[in-house]
């Protein structure tokens, strides 16, 4: 229960426990200790206590507190996180009634204090009601968001300090800040200015001068000066504490608890560490990120308009067009959005230009000096800027931050005691690291948890002071130390897909790491080694080009008379083997690397290794056409696997044998054998986790062979299923490869044959989409090709045939066959379709001789077909020619027991039958194969013979067969 009211609100007073709530003097007290509390935010606690213990609501909150203004949910939000912070341990006092408002418990009651009146103090009669804040005002530019929110913070705590590193802008958006909250303050401010001071003691001293008050600077103390502030409205801006952090300290602490009109705004490297503090990062400029180029979006980005204005105030004629765009956004990047380093880069512009300061950055240190002369001298260069910070940290933490500095990645905790080595405990380097965050000088990666990094400014500046005490070289050798010993391991292992997302944020510190082991005076057999435990990341994120490099380079080192573990040289040449596979690299180089690698595979008697270098093989052989000599690698795998007794890799083996039997046109043997691949997976070829490095869900890929399968023997109702499903568990796992492969060899191509251009559609604009923004580059020829077929299906031709010839010959130039002579099919309809007959045989006799070279003979009885068509154009002269395809193409069909296909040859052959009006002989060829499909298949053949068989007298002119409509045959 709360006490009974008084009658003079203004006077009253509220106690509950240890805490007494003045609204006289507006202060929050505990065990008669002043608390600091903002003046909203001691509004809503007086509203709160004076509401009984009932519900207040937000609007009320809101209409109370803000009468007459504007104000969103985020605003009351942070002075109600100001009012629990100043509660401290009593915190849950405030209750939130969710969605509704709040309330005070507690029984509170209600009291009078009678308060002495305030010895009066000698001051200037104008002191403390006017403000000493710079008249001259530059813009502030992207600052907007900061000071609206700092606005809000400003009323809901009496202690703010905006904490950034050297350059960040603090003082100038400090000084904006309280230009625009003067108001509330009746513009009574007064800004402290400390950096000009050579020591603490002097720190009180020029607080009095700011305020104006006289005294012998000896008698000027914190107390002193609170007390002559008394019960004023004011707000106290600190304006660079760092090098005097106690004495502000003091001084704001001091201000705080005698002075309850007082609000303290600081600007400091690390926080002044007061009771009641709210610490504020000021964040640097945004800056566009590197894939980003329109110019419209670039101008978005605060640093660049900050440049570009810099720059036009010094050189009225500068403009920036989208190229010069592009080069500022990069300096911006390189300068981590930081205004100082940006001001001196736009002044540099002015003068030598937007390429000669982006190709000048490298050694920044020299170019970027040339700031104002109104400036403090610490801001006039970047050096000065950095060496006022590094010159007040004591030397454990230099030390630290100059062993940081190899790290170009950013690091983790682990990394940072690793280069201490003995130096420092780990609960030192804890601390010591801390500090540094607290200072500003090492920053929080925001990109992944647990990670810090240093400025790029920031990080060339430590690593010349690494050079200048020789300690370059122990630096480097220790950080390429860790990586190895937290990195080697994974040559052995299949990593998970957070060990991938974890080691991905260690690539540029790799790269930095190899530079150093392979120059003169690092250590090359570390480099060797680190390079072999990194190819599993590399592989995961399709780093092929990356890849195929760093090992070239970590190879050409094995020179007679380097010795190394055996094992690495053979996981390296099977590595770049698949790293090449990849990529455009040369076919000749590729296999030379997996002939060495399986050789030293097969000394070791290493089974695992063995299976990497054989299923590359493999996948050349199935990537290149050669589908007779992919059975036979796939059958090698599979005896490998089965002497390793591991389930999972028999799965794969039988896997790599359907897939190759698919193509070479055996499908009952690659039924077989996917179907046996599935009934391992419960051994671990299904799940999330990629085996080894072959990067695709197994499970994934066995479905979508077996879904093509399946549409051959004409299970049109399971084969759609199942490549369906196949795209459901790649989804589900979120992996973007097997999401592609499902749909390039399931999805897209099984919509196109069965004539559902809706689904296909959709399939290929899902495929193209996701080639295109995760850059799958040698996956592009297979969008164009598919979308190619598409549109050739839908009458489109003249579009369809440049895609697919497009298509084509990138494919061929990377030596990629596998499925031309299909798309080469659907060329040569195009063609027909366009009235290019000549043109359209050449495209078909070159994927028949593809076909029977590589052994591609499972869509050889659709070619035969097409050729038998494109022979008719001629004219009833090639009519027997055409039969005879027609009779080849059936033959083929049955043979390979391809249901589907049969059903197309004979269903093309019926209908030239049907108009030379032998229709009980089409109907007597055709009849049989349709009637093994089932009847809600939908099928442009289907159709055609079921009309034939129900219709006497049918019109054949509405059946174009399985070509585009303009087709005709004579």
């Amino acid at each position: 229960m709360h006490g009974p009211l008084m009658s003079s609100p203004v006077d009253r007073t509220y106690s509950f426990g240890h805490w007494l709530i003045d609204c006289q003097r507006r202060e929050l007290r505990y065990n008669n200790v002043t608390v600091p509390i903002g003046s909203r935010a001691f509004e809503i606690l007086e509203k709160l206590v004076g509401s009984a213990g009932l519900l207040v609501t937000k609007d009320d909150l809101i209409g109370s507190v803000w009468s007459g203004l504007t104000v969103e949910d985020n605003t009351l939000q942070v002075h109600i996180s100001a009012v629990r912070k100043a509660l401290g341990e009593d915190r849950n006092l405030l209750k939130t009634v969710s969605g509704r408002g709040y309330t005070l418990a507690g029984t509170w009651r209600s009291g009078h204090l009678d308060h002495p009146a305030a010895a009066p103090v000698t001051i200037p009669a104008d002191a403390l009601f006017s403000s000493n804040l710079p008249s001259i005002r530059a813009p502030l530019i992207g600052r907007e968001d900061s000071l609206s929110e700092l606005s809000d913070v400003l009323s809901a705590y009496r202690a703010v300090t905006l904490v950034g590193p050297g350059g960040i802008g603090k003082t100038k958006l400090a000084i904006e800040l309280a230009r625009s909250v003067a108001p509330s303050f009746n513009d009574s401010v007064a800004l402290v200015e400390l950096a000009a001071l050579q020591g603490a003691a002097l720190a009180a001293s020029a607080t009095a001068r700011a305020l104006r008050l006289a005294s012998n600077d000896k008698e000027v103390t914190p107390a002193s000066i609170a007390q002559a502030i008394g019960t004023r409205r004011l707000l106290l801006v600190l304006d660079n504490c760092e090098h005097v952090i106690e004495a502000a300290a003091q001084i704001a602490s001091a201000v705080l608890h005698y002075c309850p009109n007082v609000t303290v705004l600081a600007t400091s490297r690390e926080g002044l560490r007061i009771d009641g503090e709210y610490v504020a990062a000021v964040p640097a400029l945004s800056v566009p990120g590197p894939d980003m180029h329109a110019p419209d979006l670039l101008l978005r980005a605060s640093a660049v308009q900050l440049f570009v204005a810099r720059t036009r105030a010094l050189r009225a004629s500068f403009v920036a067009g989208a190229e010069e765009l592009q080069k500022i956004a990069a300096i911006c990047r390189r300068l981590d959005g930081i205004p100082l380093a940006l001001e001196f880069a736009a002044a540099r512009a002015a003068n030598l230009g937007v390429d000669a300061v982006l190709l000048r950055l490298d050694k920044r240190f020299e170019l970027l000096n040339g700031g104002r002369r109104d400036q403090l001298p610490r801001h006039q260069t970047l050096r000065a800027t950095l060496d006022w910070s590094y010159d007040l940290l004591p030397p454990a933490e230099q030390n630290l931050l100059c062993q940081l500095a190899v790290f170009p990645a950013g690091f983790t905790l682990d990394a940072a005691s690793a280069m201490m080595d003995d130096t420092l405990s780990r609960s030192d380097v804890i601390e010591t690291l801390f500090n540094l965050v607290a200072k500003s000088l090492v920053s929080l990666d925001p990109s992944f948890e647990g990670r810090w990094r240093l400025l790029e400014s920031t990080r060339a500046y430590a690593l010349e002071k690494l050079a200048d005490a020789g300690l370059v070289e122990q630096a480097a050798r220790r950080q390429a130390g860790f990586l190895r010993q937290i990195i080697a391991p994974l040559g052995d292992a299949s990593p998970a897909p957070d060990d991938i997302s974890r080691f991905a944020q260690e690539i540029g510190n790799v790269h930095a790491a190899l530079d150093w082991a392979f120059s003169p005076g690092g250590d090359t057999a570390l480099g060797i080694e680190l390079t072999s435990g990194f190819v599993p990341v590399w592989m995961q994120l399709l780093s092929f080009v990356e890849c195929s490099t760093r090992i070239e380079h970590a190879l050409a080192h094995f020179s007679p008379g380097f010795t190394c573990v055996p094992k690495l040289k053979a996981q390296l040449c099977v590595a770049l083997g698949f790293a090449l596979l990849n990529t455009t690299g040369s076919a000749d180089r590729m296999k030379a690397a997996l002939s060495i690698g399986l050789a030293l595979a097969e000394e070791l008697s290493d089974l695992e290794l063995q299976l990497k270098a054989v299923w590359t093989l493999w996948s050349y052989n199935l990537n290149s056409g050669q589908y007779a000599a992919a059975k036979d690698v796939g059958e090698r795998y599979l005896e490998i696997a089965l002497r390793t007794g591991n389930p999972a890799n028999e799965a794969v083996g039988r896997r790599l044998i359907g897939a190759a039997a698919h193509f070479f046109g055996a499908q009952e043997i690659a039924r077989r054998e996917l179907t046996l691949s599935l009934d391992d997976s419960a051994h671990g070829l299904s799940g999330g986790t990629n085996l080894m490095w072959f990067l695709l869900n197994q499970s994934v890929l066995a479905k979508a062979m077996l879904a093509r399968v399946l549409l051959l023997q004409g299970k049109i109702a399971q084969s759609r299923s199942l490549a369906a499903e196949c795209l459901q568990d790649a989804e589900r796992e979120k992996d973007k490869l097997a999401i592609a492969y499902a749909l390039r060899n399931a999805v897209c191509p099984i919509a196109l044959m069965t004539h559902d251009l809706a689904a296909a559609d959709q399939a290929i604009s899902s495929l193209l989409e996701l080639v295109t923004r995760e850059g799958i580059a040698f996956w592009t020829s297979w969008t164009s090709c598919l979308k190619g077929q598409l549109l050739v299906l839908q009458g489109n031709h003249d579009d369809g045939i440049a895609l697919l010839r497009s298509g084509l010959k990138a494919r061929t130039e990377n030596g990629w066959l596998m499925r031309n002579p299909e798309f080469l099919g659907s060329l040569a309809e195009g063609l027909l379709a366009s009235g290019e007959a000549a043109q359209a045989l050449a495209a078909v006799e070159e994927a028949l001789s593809i076909s029977r070279q590589g052994r591609q003979l499972w869509c050889l009885a659709d070619l035969l077909r097409i050729k038998a068509e494109v022979l008719l154009a001629n004219g009833p002269s090639d009519l027997s020619r055409s039969e005879l395809l027609f009779a080849e193409g059936l033959s083929v069909a049955r043979e390979q027991q391809c249901r589907f296909y049969e059903l197309k040859v004979a269903a093309a052959w019926a209908r030239i039958m049907a108009k030379s009006n032998r229709q009980q002989t089409a109907l007597d060829l055709v009849g049989p194969v349709s009637a093994l499909f089932d009847q809600e298949i939908d099928l442009p053949a289907l159709t055609f013979a079921r009309a034939l068989a129900e219709i006497p007298g049918i019109s054949l002119s509405t059946y174009d067969g399985d070509r585009p409509a303009s087709c005709t045959c004579h």
